[in-house]
């Protein structure tokens, strides 16, 4: 359960300084509320029907682990694929899980790595750089018109690639997604492609992020190509995948749709599941 477990090391991680260092985190995770005692629940909260036949599907595709989910009142639900039984959740409060972002934000509009904490944080590329970069590919006056670029949010996909959020620092503001490898700039995503995301969210192994809008959900690979989603997945919402990256859950209004990662999309398998957010971890301890 590697993800749910960062979402129990919040507390931790901003004790040392992590979060304050990183813009990122600062900026777009909401705050962990007061914790709550633990609830001794005999039905799923956030069902909007029968479980019985998803968890039929589900098990025919054996599909297993734990999803954990924020409801609208932003308490941590779980519960255990495929049988959608109750699992034990965190007992805090919050309204989007932390990304994991293996140790890489943005201070000050450079993009840095602070995995191991205790308040130190190396330039992996700084704003100055970035910006040239950025506006080397943009190209042309109207880039130059936009002035220099500033990081707001990275995260890593592996080793060694970085996604970022940027933007121009002259009204109207432009935002625009940009890859590193290295440390050097591979590809930058325009406006028209990022549109108004706010922030982005990886895949466990770095096969595939998301990027959250006012717009809803978006997935790309990590070649920051744009997939398209599966037709009944509609105005998504939230996103999230398996430890291995086989398969997909994405939440629309009032259900929770799974499928296979990689097109054709079937077997898809709706979940009558209402979240505000979600997350996929690996079976319960002792399950």
């Amino acid at each position: 359960m590697r993800r749910i477990a960062t979402w129990l090391l919040v507390g931790a991680v901003a004790a040392l300084g992590v979060a304050a260092a990183v813009d990122a985190l600062r900026g777009d995770v909401e705050p962990v509320r007061e914790a709550r005692p633990p609830e001794a629940t005999t039905t799923t909260p956030g069902l909007t029907g029968q479980a019985g036949p998803a968890a039929a599907r589900l098990r025919d595709a054996r599909i297993t682990g734990v999803l954990t989910y924020a409801d609208d009142d932003c308490q941590l639900r779980a519960v255990s694929l495929p049988d959608l039984e109750p699992a034990r959740a965190p007992s805090f409060e919050m309204c989007r899980p932390l990304t994991d972002s293996s140790g890489h934000g943005t201070v000050d509009g450079d993009v840095v790595w602070a995995g191991l904490g205790y308040g130190a944080v190396q330039v992996v590329v700084s704003r100055e750089t970035l910006g040239r970069e950025i506006s080397r590919w943009l190209a042309g006056p109207a880039a130059e018109r936009k002035g220099p670029f500033r990081a707001v949010q990275a995260v890593g996909l592996g080793p060694d690639r970085l996604v970022v959020l940027a933007d121009s620092t002259i009204d109207p503001t432009e935002r625009v997604l940009v890859l590193l490898e290295h440390g050097r700039v591979i590809l930058v995503q325009p406006r028209w492609v990022v549109r108004e995301a706010r922030f982005i969210r990886p895949s466990p192994l770095g096969t595939y992020f998301a990027l959250f809008g006012p717009d809803g959900v978006r997935l790309f690979d990590r070649n920051a190509g744009p997939l398209a989603l599966p037709a009944a997945a509609r105005d998504p919402q939230a996103v999230a995948w398996s430890p291995d990256e086989r398969w997909t859950a994405l939440a629309t209004e009032d259900a929770v749709y799974v499928f296979p990662s990689e097109a054709p999309y079937d077997p898809m398998v709706r979940v009558p599941l209402a979240v505000h957010d979600l997350d996929w971890g690996g079976a319960e301890r002792g399950s």
